[in-house]
């Protein structure tokens, strides 16, 4: 005589051999997701450069405006480091004992800075005219506070993993960024 249970439910189970197939297809999805998880957090160093010069450059073009102030983003391709910073002003003041105007400079304020990871590389080309530094691989590019800046052309690059191209539109003061290789 054979039994069938009253209750559906007491025979609703997975068989060792389904178990063991969905836990493999996991692992196997798992695997493929490291991967790529690995081959993203690799990129990651150059995406934040990117980032970085991206958001100082919106920064700078914003506080001239909002200042009415030129203000300057100092580029060391040497060390990696980025500043912004207000760009010296000439001023004219009354001077309260004499009644006369006097010329007085405001010197630069620091206002941010960011550094590039040491192992991405940063090649600045700009045009010659608008090479102001002594200093070898420094750069000075000024935002102007009708939003204009001066021309900036470089390369972020990572060995291996790959390249950024930025342009700073003298006209607009706005950064553009193309992955890959522009000529320059």
């Amino acid at each position: 005589m054979s039994r069938t249970p009253s209750n559906p439910r007491l025979n609703a189970a997975f068989t060792l051999v389904e178990i063991m197939v969905v836990l493999a297809i996991m692992g196997l999805l798992l695997g493929l997701a490291m991967i790529n998880f690995r081959a993203i957090n690799q990129r990651e160093p150059l995406e934040q450069a990117v980032s970085d010069v991206e958001g100082l450059c919106r920064r700078a073009r914003s506080e001239a405006i909002v200042k009415s102030r030129p203000i300057d983003l100092t580029i060391d391709s040497g060390s990696g480091l980025l500043r912004l910073a207000t760009a010296p002003n000439a001023v004219n003041t009354l001077d309260p004992d004499s009644g006369v105007l006097v010329a007085t400079i405001e010197e630069a304020v620091a206002i941010d800075q960011a550094s590039l990871p040491s192992n991405v590389e940063l090649e600045i080309q700009v045009p010659e005219d608008a090479l102001d530094s002594e200093t070898p691989g420094v750069v000075v590019i000024r935002f102007y506070p009708n939003g204009t800046a001066e021309p900036l052309k470089a390369l972020i690059m990572m060995p291996d993993e790959g390249v950024y191209t930025l342009v700073l539109d003298p006209v607009t003061g706005r950064l553009q960024i193309r992955e890959g290789e522009d000529e320059l």
